[in-house]
């Protein structure tokens, strides 16, 4: 029963009173910004808006275009005029 016993002891975590302290003073490991996650968060979130309203312009403008000759006309497609200057 006594060996049981001081296997228990032996086994237990160690008290934070009992532990020794080292003279040296540790410094605290610094945190990363917690800004600069939301950052880089937010300028990817701008940037996949972005790059979703481009998309939808440019199938939007393809869409239009598809539908024009699908309707059987032949001029669909924006044809500018030469400038005034004559060149």
């Amino acid at each position: 029963m006594l060996a049981l016993r001081a296997l228990l002891l032996l086994c237990r975590p160690p008290q934070p009173g009992f532990l020794p302290r080292s003279t040296e003073e540790r410094e605290a490991p610094r945190s990363p910004d917690p800004r600069r996650a939301a950052l880089i968060g937010l300028i990817l979130t701008l940037g996949l808006v972005l790059a979703g309203m481009l998309l939808v312009h440019i199938l939007g403008r393809a869409a239009r275009l598809q539908d024009c000759v699908m309707a059987g006309r032949t001029n669909c497609a924006p044809i500018e005029p030469p400038d005034s200057s004559g060149r």
